[in-house]
């Protein structure tokens, strides 16, 4: 599966690899496919208050085809967060 975004959303997920190096101290390149798709699990999973602001700002950012990508990337996305993102 190829995730394509928009400049907006490609915004917030670079933002969204500078939280997590900044707490992490592990990077990640967005260039390479598998660690972007790692880093959008990682931060699904994370309950840190900063990467879960980010991870917001760029679920708000996709459009609802791409939310649909990434719930079957990351397995799960939460019921309220999709009403609230989609409607």
């Amino acid at each position: 599966m190829k995730l394509i975004f928009s400049q907006n959303s490609i915004f917030h997920l670079y933002r969204l690899g500078l939280v997590v190096t900044g707490i992490t101290k592990k990077k990640y390149r967005l260039r390479n496919g598998e660690e972007m798709k790692s880093l959008i699990r990682y931060c699904n999973r994370s309950d840190n208050t900063s990467i879960c602001r980010q991870y917001d700002a760029f679920l708000h950012s996709l459009e609802p085809e791409m939310l649909t990508e990434i719930e079957m990337l990351t397995g799960s996305l939460l019921k309220e967060t999709k009403t609230r993102l989609v409607g």
